[in-house]
């Protein structure tokens, strides 16, 4: 009797270290705004897709986890991640002190200029100081709002999403638009008639990874894999298939 326990006992152990080896990967949960094309989008299939998916995508991969990705509005994507509601942020989001005060930033992975944008037959608008007295328009708490909103003298207007930014500017509401380069571009594509006239007077921004203060294991993790992909060069191929013209 006393062998029959023993080997039940054992086999009991075998399947439990067996079925743990089978579990399936963790999760690894993101929050994006899925509005800033070519970053992040939803398709005519209703998939996610853009640079920061693919990214977000690989860096699970690296990590060996499975991907969920949940669709939020811009405001709300920073009070969501503090609120638990997903792992990790990427949308697109630039490192800045302010930010970073409330949440961490992984290691760049992407580095852009704000540009404005405005129509082909505008020959007024050259220079940000151009802007003063004119209606601008960017989308509500980017860092193309928060640099256009500290031009004294303008009016500004802002918005959920930056393609209503946009269409405030094909409509002949606004005179400008204040965002990023490599959007600005993927907007001027898709909006003939457009043109940009890039910002000289400020830095060049870096997009990060937005995680918890307090998760820094999986802060760590996020940047072993970051630096895989740059070793490799798959974080370089995959920036450059975004760059205007491919």
């Amino acid at each position: 009797m006393k062998k029959i326990l023993s080997l039940t006992l054992i086999l009991s152990v075998i399947m439990i270290m067996f079925s743990g080896c089978l579990q399936s990967p963790k999760t690894l949960t993101v929050g994006t705004d899925a509005t800033y094309e070519p970053f992040e989008s939803i398709d005519e299939s209703g998939n996610f897709v853009g640079l920061d998916i693919e990214l977000i995508e690989m860096v699970a991969a690296e990590m060996d986890m499975e991907l969920e990705i949940k669709n939020v509005n811009w405001d709300g994507i920073i009070p969501g991640l503090l609120n638990g509601n997903y792992d990790c942020l990427i949308s697109a989001m630039t490192i800045t002190e302010e930010r970073q005060k409330q949440i961490s930033f992984s290691d760049p992975y992407f580095s852009i200029r704000q540009v404005i944008v405005v129509k082909e037959e505008n020959n007024q608008i050259k220079s940000p100081a151009d802007l003063i007295g004119k209606t601008v328009t960017a989308q509500i708490g980017t860092t193309g709002d928060l640099y256009a909103s500290n031009i004294k003298g303008i009016n500004m207007k802002r918005f959920d999403t930056n393609p209503l930014a946009v269409q405030e500017l094909l409509n002949n509401n606004a005179d400008a638009v204040v965002m990023d380069d490599l959007v600005a571009s993927k907007a001027i594509n898709r909006n003939p008639g457009l043109k940009m006239i890039v910002i000289n007077d400020i830095e060049t921004e870096y997009y990060g990874i937005g995680v918890k203060k307090e998760n820094t294991e999986l802060l760590e993790k996020i940047n072993q894999a970051l630096e895989t992909l740059k070793t490799s060069g798959k974080l370089t191929e995959l920036t450059q298939k975004y760059k205007p013209g491919n």
